[in-house]
């Protein structure tokens, strides 16, 4: 089943993203630590392929939730915080990276099956994909925080 996209003003509309100014220097702060992300995601990928592939996944929601934020919305903390940070920062991107972000999707429900329940540990060429991604999305967010300086 595909869903419609969700725009700005539906996210908004919906209370999941508030109108709020950008704090550069906070963008800045989490775009660091989506780096130190990626390389704890480096250091676990040959002994812990699940750990690994949560880090990617935390380090690319620090970066769509710094694309959300610098576009002046913060993200209500409600249950779909996560979904709405990765819907958000597709939707500020006007859908342009939407495969990417449906990835970023499908590395959050495997970061939930890890955390959460058994599932079978990433492949390799999942964890190549996820860290490919990762580093366009942290160009995206560089890009965002870029415009709010």
């Amino acid at each position: 089943m595909q869903r419609d996209l969700p725009s700005i003003a539906d996210l908004v509309e919906a209370g999941r993203l508030i109108p709020q100014a950008p704090d550069a220097r906070a963008l800045g702060d989490a775009l660091a630590a989506a780096s130190r992300d990626l390389l704890a995601a480096d250091a676990n990928r040959e002994t812990f392929t699940p750990w690994a592939d949560a880090m990617l996944y935390e380090a690319g929601l620090r970066c769509a939730r710094v694309i959300v934020l610098a576009g002046g919305y913060r993200i209500d903390a409600g249950a779909k915080a996560h979904m709405t940070a990765i819907d958000g920062a597709d939707a500020l991107t006007g859908h342009r990276h939407h495969r990417l972000f449906v990835r970023l999707h499908r590395m959050r429900r495997r970061r939930n099956d890890f955390m959460y329940a058994t599932a079978p540990d990433p492949t390799e060429q999942d964890l190549s994909q996820a860290r490919l991604d990762v580093e366009a999305v942290l160009a995206l967010a560089r890009s965002a925080l870029d415009s709010v300086r």
